[in-house]
């Protein structure tokens, strides 16, 4: 499959996809600059710039990059945009240690399986898959290795609370659960939520993540995204949901998804008892 490339213009927000791996283009942020969020492969610059052309926008206008977590796949193609764009990078607050040498929990393979619903709800597309594999070299962090960046470092460090600088439309929210310095954001006006891997969708709704190194502070951070008035849903993996009560009606972290029966849905089902009886 080719870029997967979608424009909610009731929200001015643009998904670029390859596989499961979303980044979204917010046209303006609120303080008429463009910003981008999640840019997790390393070749999305190259994806970006041709569809910022055509939605009429300069990759150079862009007001700063922003990540909902240090993933490598959320953040492996931050720096390559940064060095275009002129733009600054922000991450989490947790990535502060991490980058100074913490290392940081991230799910193990048996905590990643339980979302392979979500893994199939998108067209696979070989360059998402080997993109991810090669920005896990570049920047971010998955593995025992910790967490890598290269230089320049990042411009600063976003907290709950806090607005995204260039994009003061969007406020940010703590969502520990996934990872431990994973945040959201949240647009008021159009309650859109840009919920990183804190909520995922399958099969057109919304799903809290059963993917957690902490499955306590996840449960608390779908309790609080629940209480949001969210009508557009726009995941770190997973296609786009809209409608009234998006995340109040989500699939919670101990649910199996409609739809994901036989041999692989019972594997799943196995899989994710243990960890939420």
């Amino acid at each position: 499959m080719a870029l997967v490339v979608e424009t909610d213009a009731a929200i001015g927000v643009t998904r670029l996809s390859r596989w499961i791996f979303n980044c979204y283009l917010i046209h303006d942020g609120g303080d008429g600059a463009p910003a981008v969020v999640d840019a997790g492969l390393p070749g999305l610059v190259d994806d970006l710039e041709p569809v910022m052309a055509g939605l009429g926008l300069d990759i150079a206008a862009i007001g700063g990059v922003f990540a909902t977590h240090g993933h490598s796949d959320h953040v492996s193609g931050a720096p390559a945009l940064s060095a275009r764009s002129r733009c600054a990078v922000h991450l989490p607050a947790g990535d502060r240690a991490y980058l100074a040498g913490e290392v940081p929990r991230t799910p193990g393979p048996a905590s990643v399986a339980r979302i392979w619903p979500t893994v199939l709800d998108q067209p696979f597309d070989a360059s998402g898959a080997t993109q991810a594999a090669r920005g896990a070299k570049v920047a971010g962090y998955g593995s025992r290795a910790g967490m890598r960046w290269p230089a320049p470092p990042p411009v600063d460090f976003l907290a709950g609370g806090d607005r995204l600088p260039g994009a003061s439309a969007w406020q940010v929210l703590a969502a520990a659960g996934h990872t431990d310095d994973s945040i959201a954001f949240w647009h008021e006006g159009t309650r859109t939520l840009l919920s990183g891997d804190a909520v995922l969708t399958v099969g057109g709704r919304a799903w809290m993540t059963p993917e957690t190194v902490d499955g306590v502070a996840g449960r608390h951070t779908a309790e609080r995204l629940r209480a949001l008035d969210v009508d557009h849903l726009l995941p770190g993996h997973g296609r786009p949901v809209s409608g009234r009560g998006v995340t109040a009606q989500a699939l919670g972290p101990e649910e199996w998804p409609a739809g994901a029966v036989g041999l692989a849905g019972r594997l799943g089902r196995r899989l994710i008892r243990p960890v939420h009886r």
